[in-house]
């Protein structure tokens, strides 16, 4: 079974050239993630890099650090997290790559630096207008994607309890529950449109809107391409590795032809192949 990769993020304390290293030696297939800092090399490495390979969300990096937003007001947020989209599906549809997979969008533009931790919208938001412009975001990109033959993906987000209670109890990301992931996938009805399952991102939320995790992940599974695997409290996604008690590996018997990407933060090699091997034998 070759469909299973690690993400970059499990060896946050290693640079971009090390990490490849590190992979080529254990035969990792690797997804290059949103952790790598911008490097001119980052393209070089990732092309040549020599197996199967994801490209994610925010990598490359670009030289001036942004969040990618396809639900922003701010039309300068708005038209780089588009284009960034766009050269990604560039290189996902000239490297062969199975798809690209975006971040859904939120109803607030955080900076970096607020990213996972306690992100407070100065004002009310309007989910119903963040919607609307996510929306348009994603016919934008499915017909781009479809021009160049590529399968573009959504990540669910996580709504922890903290940003919930910090924000008037207002969800403010987009995709965290499988009605509104539903309601997008029957909008467009598109074949190169699917679901990357963050199963951290999910089990968070799930208990901070008080829903049914099992119940949840089922129905999401109906439009999954691919799944992130960590574990985590039920309060902060933590990116925790999984044990025999992974609450999601139930699921995996069903699950023998996606692509599966351990992001668990901060393992060694030998961890990395443990919990590989976990997931493989739910399988």
């Amino acid at each position: 079974m070759n469909n299973f990769y690690v993400s970059s993020i499990a060896f946050q304390n290693k640079n971009i050239e090390q990490i490849v290293e590190i992979c080529l030696t254990h035969k990792f297939n690797l997804e290059f993630s949103s952790n790598l800092p911008y490097s001119k090399n980052n393209m070089e490495l990732f092309e040549s890099f020599g197996r199967k390979k994801l490209i994610h969300n925010y990598f490359p990096a670009p030289k001036l650090p942004f969040v990618i937003n396809l639900a922003s007001t701010n039309q300068d947020i708005l038209k780089q997290s588009i284009e960034h989209c766009k050269q990604n599906i560039l290189r996902t549809s000239k490297l062969k790559l199975p798809f690209y997979a975006v971040h859904a969008g939120f109803c607030l533009d955080p900076q970096i630096v607020d990213l996972e931790k306690k992100i407070i919208s100065k004002e009310k938001i309007n989910r119903k207008i963040n919607m609307e412009i996510f929306m348009e975001s994603l016919k934008e990109l499915l017909e781009y994607s479809n021009k160049n033959n590529v399968e573009l993906c959504i990540e669910n987000n996580v709504i922890s309890k903290e940003n919930y209670e910090s924000n008037y109890y207002q969800n403010i990301f987009l995709c965290t529950d499988y009605n509104e992931i539903k309601n997008i996938i029957d909008e467009f009805k598109h074949m190169n449109l699917g679901i990357l399952l963050d199963t951290g991102h999910l089990k968070v939320s799930s208990m901070t809107l008080n829903l049914d995790l099992n119940y949840q992940a089922q129905n999401i599974l109906k439009y999954t391409r691919a799944i992130h695997h960590s574990d985590n409290d039920g309060l902060t996604d933590l990116n925790s590795k999984i044990d025999h008690s992974y609450w999601f590996l139930p699921f995996m018997k069903d699950l023998n032809v996606v692509d599966h990407v351990v992001e668990v933060k901060n393992i060694i090699p030998k961890q990395v192949l443990n919990q590989i091997q976990i997931l493989k034998d739910g399988i």
